[in-house]
């Protein structure tokens, strides 16, 4: 069995329990149980290796005394599991003695257990998930090492768990890092926002290659530290690090930010820190108090890179992952970070990754800075990493690799000038003078044209209100010039723009702003994180049945006609996770397509009313039909077109000349004929509402135009059409979506 099945298969025993509720609490469950099996092993090593080794474990807790099942028939299962687990295990681990003198590798039993939960409501369940788990063997290092994958996969797992993902940057990027600072064994990699410990096993996997003898490995299980505030990160970090041999984690579980950062004496500092801190994020009064006052910021990740400063040795080096908006945010805090880690520490380099590189978690573009305390910074060093051959976006079947950093890697070892095949900069040095000059602003050597990516609606409000001020306070510095020189005063500084420019970029910022949002907003809602889910609305999967039982019978009732059978989506076509209760579809799949009818050659439409409306492209907008100047068929052409009628219940999509545009019939126009250049989409059991603000995505428009044939009139076939993938949600959850965007979009559509 492959690994992903392996893990596809300890989830669907767990699916079928009614205790669990979605994929991060399926994670916790199978971790702390994974845990238990892990630690099990590791004090079969420290038996062999201690005289008279005792284990933290009470004797009949021990996962050998309980959790192996021996076929006898005597294993525990049922309720009688479920009792054992609930009311003995747990409280037990919960409270195990913890003194001053404890080891490390035995206290972390109780860490671990004091947040863990136990889900399962079905003891038969529970008992075949733990057999599942012990068929998993632990006798061989390349055993442990297949362990090792399994837990990578469960870890990849996390992007799809809602706000999990928070907790997970891919290894590709966490091996660059390591790569690029080249830790030593004998140093100490921190990181304090450690997550589920990615980082630190990139180290771990570096250092293991410079072991050579028995001292070295007790330096080795000493080079990591970190903090995790979340329970279930935590956990995962504390098991990783003891699959990777670490017997003593030195990771704790608290908030690395609720101490003074002045107060660090240099015993507490360290000569490696690397962090992908989380973003987005806002932090209570009392911890933003615990920083100087210019470097309190309302964003979490400032507030971290501030704490890498002033936890960085002298002589240390430290990267860190940040989004676009801390290159080139103005805020208080933001530039003095900035100025900060030019002018006192050494920011020497700035690789710019590729926006998709989070997917499916996130599209927000982010960089990796690379700072050290050895001086203040000469020349700053920016690099773009762009998108490999063949690749229009990373995403979970198709995931960034090591390999995609292989010509940054080449060029960081012989560093150039490079320019693109439009002239723009991919590579290039600027001077700390250059960088003063600009006010640190960090926003150089960018992506020139990208698709376009939608962010969040809290990451598009969030770039909206960064650029917005970053605009707005370079127009007022603008404005006081020209006071001064009013007054008569010579001035030294002049901006790199003009007022002009400037007021330029902010209108455009203003009038970009409504249809940015309205995307995100339509897009977090095809993804299923506009709305709740909940568990009486039932298997996106039972409407789909219901769907296809609708098109059977009006297929043997004659009505319609039987389509050819649609393949099936492979997974490279999935670009984005969604709710485990949805089901990816093909538009065909739901839909009944029927093509519209041009006027016969040598007709005429009349503006004379007849009994027949009729619908031109010019007439169809997204999400509305004008009715200022309705046109009609003539009687004496009627006949010709009658079958091709749209009625009031109809989405529409318009396929020829101005392709995509979608809508709902309007009632007056019900029964009218469509133009030729229009499908309409017949459905039962679904909400046309829905339909239609899920066509209106960005993820469907992109399929739309994919699909569009381009030689002579641009021209979308109904056959494509019905290709197009949808995640269907269940008929209750359609309905919350919509009432949900109706109100947000009501606040931005005039």
């Amino acid at each position: 069995m492959s690994l992903g099945n392996f893990v596809k298969s300890i989830q669907n025993i767990m699916r079928g329990d009614s205790g669990i509720n979605g994929d991060a609490q399926r994670i916790e469950q199978m971790t702390w149980i994974l845990f238990l099996k892990i630690y099990d092993a590791q004090e079969d090593n420290w038996d062999v290796e201690e005289d008279n080794y005792i284990s933290i474990i009470p004797e009949n807790l021990r996962w050998r005394n309980w959790a192996v099942d021996n076929k006898d028939g005597k294993s525990l299962t049922g309720d009688n599991l479920l009792k054992f687990v609930n009311e003995e295990l747990f409280p037990t681990l919960k409270s195990l003695p913890i003194k001053e003198n404890t080891p490390i590798k035995k206290a972390i039993v109780q860490l671990v257990f004091q947040d863990a939960n136990q889900y399962m409501k079905d003891g038969v369940l529970l008992r075949e998930l733990i057999n599942k788990i012990n068929e998993v063997k632990l006798d061989t290092l390349d055993e442990i090492h297949a362990l090792g994958e399994i837990y990578e996969t469960i870890l990849k797992s996390l992007q799809s768990a809602g706000n999990a993902g928070e907790f997970y940057t891919p290894r590709a990027v966490t091996d660059f890092i390591i790569d690029r600072i080249k830790p030593q064994l004998g140093e100490i990699v921190a990181d304090f926002a450690c997550g589920t410990g990615g980082f630190l096993t990139s180290n771990l996997n570096a250092l293991e290659k410079q072991i050579k003898t028995a001292e070295d490995r007790v330096i080795f299980n000493q080079s990591v530290f970190g903090i995790e505030k979340k329970p279930l990160p935590y956990l995962l970090a504390i098991t990783n690090m003891l699959l990777h041999g670490i017997d003593t984690p030195n990771i704790f579980h608290g908030n690395s930010l609720e101490r003074k950062i002045t107060e660090y004496k240099e015993t507490e500092k360290f000569s490696v820190i690397v962090m992908n801190p989380p973003y987005g994020g806002t932090e209570s009064d009392s911890i933003k108090n615990n920083f100087p006052a210019d470097l309190r910021s309302s964003e979490t990740a400032d507030l971290f890179i501030a704490l890498m400063i002033y936890r960085l040795k002298q002589g240390g080096r430290a990267a860190v992952i940040i989004p676009d908006g801390f290159l080139f945010g103005t805020d208080g805090a933001k530039l003095a970070l900035k100025k900060k880690l030019v002018t006192e520490l050494n920011l020497h380099t700035i690789i710019r990754l590729p926006a998709s590189v989070f997917a499916p978690y996130t599209s927000i573009t982010t960089n990796i800075l690379f700072f050290d305390k050895t001086k203040t910074a000469e020349k700053i060093w920016f690099y773009r990493v762009d998108m490999p051959d063949g690749y229009k976006h990373f995403s979970k079947s198709k995931p960034m690799k090591l390999e995609h950093f292989a010509a940054c890697q080449e060029w960081w070892d012989n560093r150039r000038v490079i320019t693109d095949d439009t002239g723009n900069f991919k590579a290039k040095d600027f001077s700390a003078a250059e960088i003063a000059d600009r006010n640190f602003d960090l926003d150089l050597c960018g992506y020139p044209s990208q698709d376009v990516e939608i962010l969040t609606p809290f990451e598009t409000i969030q770039d909206f209100q960064e650029r917005f001020n970053h605009l707005n306070k370079i127009l007022t510095a603008q404005v006081e010039d020209i006071s001064e020189i009013l007054k008569g005063k010579n001035l030294n500084r002049r901006s790199n723009n003009n007022i002009n420019n400037s007021a330029f970029e902010l209108a455009n910022i203003l009038k970009e702003f409504p249809q940015k949002i309205k995307a995100s907003l339509l897009q977090a809602a095809i993804q299923g994180k506009l709305s709740e889910q909940l568990p009486t609305d039932g298997n996106a999967s039972d409407l789909l049945k219901n769907i296809q039982n609708e098109k059977a019978k009006l297929i043997k009732q004659k009505k319609i006609k039987a389509a050819p059978p649609l393949p099936p989506i492979s997974p490279d076509e999935i670009p984005f996770d969604i709710p485990e209760n949805w089901q990816w579809v093909r538009l065909g799949d739901i839909v009944q397509i029927k093509g519209g009818k041009r006027i016969p050659v040598g007709y005429k439409l009349t503006t004379i009313e007849t009994a027949h409306k009729y619908i031109r492209v010019a007439d169809m907008q997204n999400g509305a039909v004008l009715s200022n100047d309705i046109h009609y068929v003539p009687d004496n052409i009627y006949s010709s077109i009658k079958n091709y009628i749209i009625n009031s219940s109809d989405v529409y999509i318009t396929c020829a000349g101005t392709i995509g545009r979608v809508g709902i019939v309007p009632q007056e126009f019900d029964g009218a004929n469509l133009t030729e250049n229009a499908d309409k989409l017949v459905f039962n059991n679904l909400n046309k509402y829905w339909l239609k603000f899920a066509l209106m995505s960005e993820f469907l428009q992109q399929q739309i135009t994919e699909n569009t044939t381009k030689v002579g009139q641009p021209k979308l076939a109904i056959k494509r059409i019905a290709l197009l993938i949808i995640p269907l949600p269940p008929l209750a959850e359609q309905e919350r979506i919509v009432a949900r965007l109706e109100e947000l979009l009501a606040e931005i559509e005039i």
